[in-house]
């Protein structure tokens, strides 16, 4: 038969045993058999065959009729998947409650660094971070594996989440987000430094570049590997790097700075502060809230007014902020020379 390995390998990823694969496929190319049908195609024994035909009534990969001799049928393959989905789905939501459950108990354990091994459990690792963000995805991404996440990076646009992608080497395929300009800018890059997704600054997934390079040998998906973190100075390092990259990448997709662009939310503070400095050079006032720490104090702080400046100076980063309170420098994550760490910024409108 025609791509018969194929069709058992991905038979047996629906469930199945290879011999149970091998006797459904000789059920379905005959249209129905028989014991007798079977025990004179395959190379199998009478007692294995009735247990994997009863495997397979269970599984609901057959039917069996009611007369003597009972011929065996199977079931359409797309209706099974349909099954299988239905009792994923189903399987996703009572685990998502339940690990919630576990989840908020255990947050106060603090950040951690975990590994993840196979191509697919980097993938699975990524999906999640992605599938989790509410505001903001920043990424880095070799070209073969943004083809991969395509799906869930326009269904987090979806949702309204914003769109930080770098992806190399940039060789275009960025069509479908053209119905999302407003929430995505996409740059590309002949060489990248690494895997890294982030989602609302909070949790990643970094891998090694050479896992997935279009200029090497394949790597063995047994070789692959990656970490989950979730622990954010670490990520700022991260960011870092990749920012260094970002301002030299070129632009692929981006949305156009204007009014009715805004209200718009920022979590890491070096997207905001480039916002606020094209704004800046357009000739808007950006007025935006700040949510964040009050630096003398440590206690929690928001306050909103009409930022005047965005000034860089070796490796300090910050923006003045006219408030009702007064003069105030808003810095980022770990600020110490500003008065106001930030933690969410939102470009609340821009006035002329």
């Amino acid at each position: 038969m025609e791509n018969y390995a194929f069709l058992i390998e991905k038979l047996q990823e629906l469930g199945l045993t290879k011999r149970e694969a091998e006797v459904y496929l000789a059920i379905l190319v005959r249209n129905g058999a028989t014991v007798k049908d079977l025990l004179e195609s395959l190379d199998i024994h009478q007692p294995q065959l009735y247990n994997i035909i009863q495997s397979l009534i269970r599984k609901g990969f057959i039917r069996a009729s009611a007369g003597r001799p009972r011929i065996y049928t199977a079931s359409d393959i797309s209706a099974l998947i349909d099954i299988q989905k239905m009792k994923f789905d189903l399987l996703k939501s009572t685990l998502q409650e339940e690990l919630m459950k576990i989840k908020s108990r255990s947050e106060e354990e603090g950040p951690y660094i975990s590994m993840v091994r196979s191509l697919e459990g980097v993938l699975a690792s990524i999906i999640e971070i992605v599938n989790s963000a509410e505001v903001e995805i920043r990424a880095e991404l070799p070209f073969p594996i943004f083809k991969e996440l395509k799906h869930y990076l326009l269904g987090a646009a979806q949702r309204g989440v914003n769109l930080y992608l770098l992806v190399y080497p940039g060789t275009g395929g960025f069509e479908e987000f053209e119905r999302f300009k407003d929430q995505v800018k996409i740059k590309t890059s002949e060489l990248g430094n690494f895997l890294l997704v982030i989602a609302d600054l909070s949790s990643a997934v970094y891998a090694k570049r050479r896992f997935f390079s279009v200029h090497k040998l394949p790597v063995s998906n047994t070789e692959i590997y990656g970490y989950v973190i979730q622990e954010k100075d670490l990520l700022l390092r991260l960011l870092n790097i990749h920012n260094n990259l970002w301002i030299k990448a070129k632009e692929a997709l981006c949305w156009v700075s204007r009014p009715e662009l805004y209200p718009k939310t920022f979590i890491e503070f070096s997207m905001a502060l480039n916002e606020l400095e094209t704004l800046l050079k357009l000739g808007y006032t950006p007025i935006v809230t700040v949510e964040g720490r009050d630096i003398k104090s440590s206690y929690p702080i928001k306050t909103k007014g009409r930022v005047r400046s965005v000034n860089r100076f070796g490796i300090v980063s910050n923006f003045v902020l006219e408030s009702e309170e007064g003069t105030l420098t808003i810095g980022g994550f770990d600020a110490e020379v500003e008065d106001i760490e930030a933690q969410r910024i939102i470009i609340e409108k821009i006035e002329r």
